[in-house]
């Protein structure tokens, strides 16, 4: 995503100098961050009853520097309801941070609008820089005037409020360029950057409004990402970067190690996409939960990591869900090792063949819903070689399978069992 210089969205909005700086609470006499974000929303708390004269004022200053704005045959009629509406919004995204993407999403109506109508980037660029200008000067004044204590938290708080400004003029720059040259011909792997930032995890709330709508996506949706690993992901590049199948829109975007899909998927369940996306033989997926929005994307890619590292199999497309204890014990490993040791202690200290016996039919036990009948199916053994190996599980661990929570201790201590064991514990044995 480009802005006026030709710089790419995810550089001005993500790598701009003042965009991540973190502020040095450790420099005596500096306020803490809730002093700053107090004192924005206080300046804003003040402004807004001004909002329509400021607005009048900004105007006029526009028509003056801008030769475009000011010629009376060129500028827009609706230039002062326009930039009230875009300071309604920013100045509403200072006083509430949920509500900051608003302007962003402003910032793209009104840059697709002017440069459908034939007004030069520059001129909106210059508009952008007059308004940002003006405002941080009317919420200075109004501390200065009101709360002259709290200028030194308000100096603080102009890299914020320009990191906001950055955000909107990147928005409106690249909504503008859309508008006037069309969208680029790539087969969409021009999302590929924006698609990468928002995998990362982005808490900013401007910058995850931009990246979103640099792609089209909805700031309220049913989303979720897929992970592919191994040698039977096709390569990012035969694919397209977005489709639709069958009504649900994907991305694809390539990793260091496998391929990430993030999958808008409207009203269908997250199980359809076993249908969508076929795994190879050599190739796992893993599926996560379902979030509401852009924002929360790099939480879901954690989640799809956790479905990922639970699959058993190749050719397996885990949906997060299906093996949500698995999952859990995969998140903290070094908990999960601790957990399997505390339960399942004596029986991991027995013999291998003893161990594997015991563990391999408390698995078949629990796969097949607590019949002794079917497990001893299961594993070619009567039903009285599985009642005689729970009765020694029962005795080792001290916990009883007529006791619904001493099953769910075992049932966890297993799978924490097989995500911490060594290779050569015989962990993928018991399955």
């Amino acid at each position: 995503m480009a802005n006026a210089s030709g710089v790419g969205l995810t550089e001005v909005t993500l790598r701009g100098p003042y965009a991540f700086e973190p502020r040095p609470d450790c420099w005596p006499g500096s306020p803490s961050g809730a002093d700053v974000e107090s004192v924005l929303r206080h300046s804003a708390e003040l402004l807004r009853p001004d909002l329509p004269a400021f607005t009048e004022g900004v105007v006029a200053q526009v028509r003056a520097v801008s030769p475009y704005y000011g010629d009376p045959a060129h500028s827009p009629p609706d230039l002062t309801r326009s930039a009230l509406t875009a300071f309604t919004a920013f100045v509403a995204g200072l006083v509430t941070p949920d509500r900051s993407a608003e302007s962003g999403d402003l910032a793209w109506a009104v840059g697709d609008r002017r440069g459908r109508d034939g007004v030069p980037l520059q001129a909106l660029l210059d508009a952008y820089r007059v308004g940002t200008a003006g405002l941080w000067d009317a919420l200075v004044a109004r501390v200065v005037r009101e709360s002259p204590e709290r200028l030194p938290a308000m100096a603080y708080a102009a890299a914020d409020l320009w990191r906001r400004a950055d955000a909107d003029v990147a928005l409106a720059a690249e909504a503008h360029r859309r508008a006037v040259a069309g969208p680029p011909s790539d087969d969409g792997r021009h999302h590929r950057p924006a698609l990468q930032a928002l995998l990362r995890g982005h808490a900013d709330p401007a910058h995850t409004s931009a990246l979103a709508a640099s792609l089209g996506l909805p700031r309220h949706g049913r989303y979720t990402i897929v992970l592919l690993r191994g040698p039977g992901v096709r390569p990012p590049d035969a694919r397209p970067g977005h489709e639709v199948r069958n009504g649900v829109e994907l991305y694809w975007c390539p990793q260091d190690d496998g391929t990430a899909i993030v999958a808008l998927l409207g009203d269908r369940p997250p199980t359809a996409l076993s249908a969508l996306i076929p795994v190879g033989a050599h190739t796992r997926g893993g599926v996560s939960a379902v979030v509401s929005g852009p924002a929360e994307l790099g939480r879901a890619r954690r989640l799809a990591e956790l479905a990922l590292g639970a699959c058993r199999a190749d050719g397996e497309l885990n949906h997060l869900g299906d093996r949500l204890s698995r999952a859990l014990a995969l998140a903290r490993p070094e908990l999960a090792g601790d957990f399997a040791d505390q339960v399942l202690g004596p029986v991991l200290r027995l013999r291998p063949a003893d161990r594997t016996d015991l563990l391999t039919t408390l698995a078949a036990w629990l796969d097949r819903d607590g019949s002794t009948r079917r497990a001893g199916e299961r594993l070619y053994c009567h039903r009285n070689t599985v009642r005689n190996r729970l009765r020694r599980l029962e005795t080792l661990t001290g916990r009883r399978l007529a006791h619904p929570r001493d099953v769910v201790d075992l049932a966890l201590a297993l799978e924490a069992w097989r995500v911490s064991a060594p290779p050569d514990a015989g962990s993928g044995a018991v399955s």
